[in-house]
């Protein structure tokens, strides 16, 4: 999976020896309902939300392991195959897309459907007090992405105006189509690397990344002190764009957050069963069309440095969204722990 740090991916990739067969999804961009079957890895992976790459060729400026989009897993399936399993996961999403060129430019939040499969066979060792599984693809990963057509491209030569005006030119069509070859590119380049799983065997920490770890090696994340953690990552916000990580437990958690670059960020809980309502007016990057939300917490965290804050939800499963504060880009390492 791409730019993944999941902590319960871990528990699932541990018993893919044990992998049910799974129903074959209805290939549909509905999202008001998860679809899983009921294998181990897709009851851990249905309703979370997942971090994705950068797109080439894009003008934005941000580390590479900065989350870029993010999609959330709405249908899972796996099943044995002859090179080991296969997987086959999809859902809706979006990028934050800022492009310009001789004739247009697009500065938007882009929803998308993605599906992505992959075939391949898991390998476990343990070495130096970690437990290490290595799933590598057997197979090209298969990438199919479907990009809204309503994109709001703007003119910016002469010529871009007449095209835009001229009838019979699917402009923003072939924009949409342009955007899909960078999106499936982009996440094929990183799903051919496989993903690595580990467990720490005196901590308990799972974590799950892309590429081949060796054994007894854990992946980096934003946060390195060995402190717990069931989110631990970058996220890359820039204005009128959003973010989601999550599920988290309810209860009580901390939120540990190091603003890298901007002024700040903006959070806000979704309890899991209000997504779905909600999830139009995040993916298209308006956090703050928000309606007030029972049981959720909110709050900003301003200025550089690391901070910390104390998150309440009780009764739900709940995601966290977030979104740069003002107008400025905001990149800010993130981490929720107990």
């Amino acid at each position: 999976m791409p730019a993944v740090r999941r902590a319960s991916y871990l528990t699932a990739c541990l018993a893919l020896s044990s992998v049910a067969c799974g129903t074959k999804l209805a290939r549909s961009p509905e999202h008001l309902h998860g679809v899983g079957d009921e294998s181990v890895i897709c009851r851990a992976a249905t309703n979370r939300f997942v971090g994705l790459p950068g797109l080439e060729d894009d003008s934005q400026t941000a580390p590479e392991s900065a989350r870029h989009g993010s999609w959330w897993i709405r249908g899972c399936s796996a099943e044995r195959v002859a090179n080991g399993l296969r997987l086959r996961f999809e859902g809706p999403g979006w990028y934050f897309v800022d492009r310009r060129d001789r004739d247009f430019a697009l500065r938007q939040q882009v929803p998308f459907t993605l599906g992505v499969e992959l075939e391949g066979a898991p390998a476990l060792t343990v070495d130096k007090g970690v437990a290490t599984l290595r799933f590598e693809p057997k197979t090209a990963p298969q990438v199919e992405v479907r990009i809204a057509r309503e994109l709001r491209l703007q003119p910016t030569s002469a010529w871009g105006s007449l095209v835009s005006w001229m009838p019979g030119v699917p402009v923003r069509g072939r924009a949409a189509e342009r955007l899909s070859a960078l999106a499936v590119s982009a996440l094929s380049s990183k799903l051919r690397e496989g993903a690595t799983a580990t467990y720490e065997l005196t901590s308990g920490q799972q974590d799950l990344s892309l590429g081949q770890l060796a054994a007894g090696q854990t992946p980096r994340n934003a946060f390195s002190d060995g402190i717990r953690w069931s989110v631990n990552e970058r996220v890359f916000l820039p204005p009128n764009a959003t973010q989601v990580v999550g599920p988290i437990e309810p209860g009580l958690a901390r939120l540990d957050a190091r603003i890298e670059q901007g002024s700040g960020l903006v959070y806000r809980t979704v309890c899991q069963r209000d997504m779905p309502a909600q999830y139009d007016t995040i993916a298209s990057g308006h956090l703050d069309r928000l309606p007030p939300l029972a049981s959720a917490a909110q709050g900003t965290v301003r200025g550089t440095g690391e901070q910390s804050t104390i998150l309440r939800v009780n009764g739900c499963k709940f995601f966290l969204a977030l979104a740069s504060l003002g107008n400025s880009t905001t990149i800010a390492a993130l981490r929720v722990r107990e």
